[in-house]
């Protein structure tokens, strides 16, 4: 097997390279080099799950570089430190980090507050 086509590993901390510019409205971002060398490429990234739904499956949610007991809304962390995930299975909530592979989008409308994004996701076993 060709190690060209194993997925690439995320850093959280490249994700962080981003720059945020106010334009009287609204909040832009501007991604770095090292957040924009994942776009369009397949990737394998741990994290932590947090449901948009109040059900016990979900195949919408959003997966984070820190636990939901530090909520990036309610402490340290930004949008940055996230991404939503759309996964093929419907896959059942956990407290523990999960490790889910997909393909890493940029999000440049940061209107709705999510600016990174993993299409087609399956969790990793």
């Amino acid at each position: 097997m060709s190690l060209q086509n194993e997925p690439k590993t995320l850093v959280w901390e490249d994700l962080m390279d981003v720059e945020w510019t106010y334009d009287g409205e609204f909040y832009q971002v501007k991604f770095g080099e090292s957040a924009k060398e994942y776009d369009g490429v397949e990737i394998v990234v741990e994290g932590f799950m947090f449901p948009l739904e109040y059900t016990r499956k979900h195949t919408t949610f959003l997966v984070s570089a820190s636990p939901m007991t530090n909520c990036f809304f309610c402490g340290p962390g930004e949008a940055e430190s996230m991404m939503l995930v759309e996964s093929k299975d419907a896959i059942e909530y956990v407290y523990k980090p999960i490790t889910m592979t997909g393909t890493f989008r940029l999000i440049h409308d940061a209107a709705d507050g999510v600016i990174y994004e993993l299409e087609g996701a399956t969790m990793v076993e």
